[in-house]
């Protein structure tokens, strides 16, 4: 039944709008120069964010390694291949980097798999959810993940441990979550009420998984993400329509209007610019052309289109520097843009699809999914 209402709201949306020895696929280096209410139900297990079980596997340490930024991209390349048995939906690195989770599923693979950096083993595995994983997210100290489900719950585990710690009841499927820059608070975002296209984001308290309040919005939230300052809280996507809330009330302070459904938002290292993955042209309800749209968060205005991509762009993400911005389409395309010109740097078409993105905190590596299930790292190979 839940899957069928994710149908239905798809057909809404759409009406209005293994290693790398095998891997086969071509890179371009464009230049080579010098970012109702849900309920909190309690599991037997307590939460204690800072304490990590003896027994525990801990991943190995991973070495330095160079930050992808614009003038390292010449130099970035595929070190490793990971498989899901089903399609990855969300990725996420640990903030030390050390650590993958990924998630997904598409009729019964609903476990959150994570995986050791450093070695390419598999670490931990988190089983709970009934449904497709469609999101998954470290807390800013690296001690609890967060993941939504269509099962219409958000979990909060131990990744370590494998254990549950609370888990957090919606009214239907829930398909983005975001913890906020300083860990005081979780977002959630989802369905509300499928028969009249009603959507919401849900604010907890961390310290409490005790509401805080509710931003309500229309048909679904298929992108969210705080800003790194912590003021703000962009989200929405599957209305045509990107919210720009203020994070202390929930006020709406600018709406950002799309063609088209935005499937992720991503907000630039200094505050000032959001980016949002949507498609840009449609045939016959099908995405011809996916686009990228940047955004000036202190006007709300529309700054730039990076168009031609061969699909809807499924993920965005800018460097941590702020130099560059990934994203990445459902065909596979993997494309790098310089955030001075917006002028596109470094591209990339691994097979299999690749439409889902992950950037580790420092910077230094890059994953990336799609439907087959296939999972590959990158990062920057300096070969003097």
């Amino acid at each position: 039944m839940k899957r069928l209402k994710w149908l239905l709201v798809l057909i809404v949306i759409t009406l209005s709008i293994p290693l790398l020895h095998a891997c086969s696929f071509s890179v371009q280096v464009l230049t080579t120069p010098l970012a109702s209410e849900p309920t909190a139900t309690q599991t037997s297990v307590p939460f204690t964010p800072t304490a990590v079980p003896p027994t525990a596997i801990l991943p190995s340490a991973t070495p330095t390694l160079i930050p992808i930024r614009v003038d390292t991209l010449y130099m970035l390349e595929i070190f490793k291949s990971l498989d899901l048995p089903e399609s990855v939906r969300s990725l996420a690195f640990t903030p030390d980097g050390s650590a993958l989770a990924a998630a997904g599923g598409d009729t019964q693979d609903f476990v959150i798999h994570i995986w050791d950096v450093a070695s390419g083993e598999e670490i931990s595995t988190l089983t709970g959810h009934g449904g497709i994983v469609w999101n998954v997210t470290f807390s800013p100290d690296g001690q609890i993940l967060a993941s939504v489900s269509s099962d219409g719950t958000a979990k909060i585990w131990d990744w370590r441990s494998g254990d549950l710690l609370k888990t957090l009841d919606f009214p239907d499927q829930v398909g983005s979550v975001s913890f906020s820059p300083d860990g005081q608070t979780l977002a959630v975002g989802g369905l509300d009420d499928l028969q009249s296209l009603h959507a919401a984001i849900w604010i907890f308290s961390t310290g409490s998984w005790q509401p805080l309040f509710k931003i309500p919005e229309y048909v679904n939230i298929t992108a969210l993400s705080y800003s790194p300052n912590g003021r703000w809280l962009v989200g929405g996507g599957a209305s045509r329509n990107v919210q720009v809330w203020r994070t202390s009330d929930g006020t709406s302070i600018f709406t950002l209007n799309h063609a088209h459904q935005v499937l992720d938002a991503a907000i630039s290292p200094d505050s000032s610019t959001a980016a949002t993955a949507t498609c840009g042209i449609t045939l016959n309800d099908q995405c011809t052309e996916g686009s990228v749209w940047l955004w000036d968060l202190s006007t709300g205005k529309l700054i730039n289109r990076l168009a031609d991509f061969p699909d809807v762009v499924e993920s965005v993400v800018f460097s941590v520097d702020g130099s560059s911005l990934i994203a990445t389409s459902r065909d596979g395309t993997l494309r790098v843009y310089a955030t001075s010109n917006y002028e596109p740097q470094f591209e990339a078409d691994p097979p299999g699809g690749n439409g889902v993105t992950a950037l580790s905190p420092d910077g230094g590596l890059l994953a990336t999914g799609g439907a087959n299930g296939d999972v590959r790292l990158w990062k920057i190979v300096y070969r003097p």
